[in-house]
């Protein structure tokens, strides 16, 4: 799997589901460059179809029409194994939520990460970015000790110490305070740039728009 600088292109990208024995259209078509080393935020209002854009850039939904271009190869045709191995191998997510595991250590969610992408190199690189995200003191606790900001916060440091070539945030700033959305906008940007990262964010948040690189507006099919 490659782990060079790639853009992320959307060729003819739509998408529909099923409704009442009819193809209701989710998301317009779309083509698309995400370029390595930018933070793009992706916007647009309800309904438009900022989730399924991510489900379809994660492989976890196959968009009705078009391609997802990685590296030259389109992997919206890969098997299912290939695309199990190349999220494994290039993929990172942040929810809207966290995601912790309740009988985890703050400490424990990066050692975890680092395990997982077989990373030794992660677990200084997490340590490295609790601090730098305010959560040293926090590393010894568990999720129920945590407010939802600190949560978040966690699974934000989690996801970035394993160092994927692709990021998917989905409104990664929704249960923080200002201070903290800018801490955290600010990061993903300089993340993307020092690691020649595509970062992908749907967000609403005013301080995640205003450090885009690029933003990319949806709208309603």
């Amino acid at each position: 799997m490659t782990t060079a600088p790639s853009a992320l292109q959307l060729e003819g990208i739509a998408h529909a589901m099923a409704e009442a024995e009819r193809m209701k259209p989710v998301l317009a078509t779309l083509s698309h460059t995400f370029a390595p080393g930018h933070f793009h935020v992706v916007g647009g209002p309800s309904g438009a179809g900022k989730t399924t854009l991510l489900s379809i850039l994660a492989l976890a939904i196959r968009a009705t029409s078009g391609a997802v271009i990685w590296g030259g190869e389109e992997l919206s045709a890969m098997s299912p194994q290939r695309q199990t191995a190349w999220r494994r191998a290039n993929l990172g997510m942040i929810f809207q939520t966290s995601r912790l595991v309740a009988v985890m250590t703050v400490a424990e969610h990066i050692t975890l990460a680092a395990t997982i992408r077989r990373q030794p190199a992660a677990v200084p690189r997490g340590t490295a970015l609790l601090e730098r995200l305010g959560m040293a003191d926090k590393r010894h606790q568990l999720p129920a000790q945590l407010s939802g900001g600190e949560k978040q916060r966690v699974a934000i440091a989690q996801a970035l110490s394993a160092e994927p070539p692709v990021l998917l945030a989905d409104e990664p700033t929704a249960a923080l305070d200002a201070a903290n959305a800018e801490l955290v906008a600010q990061t993903l940007r300089q993340y993307a740039r020092t690691r020649g990262a595509v970062v992908i964010c749907v967000s609403h948040d005013r301080t995640v728009i205003e450090a885009a690189d690029t933003i990319l507006m949806l709208e309603r099919p």
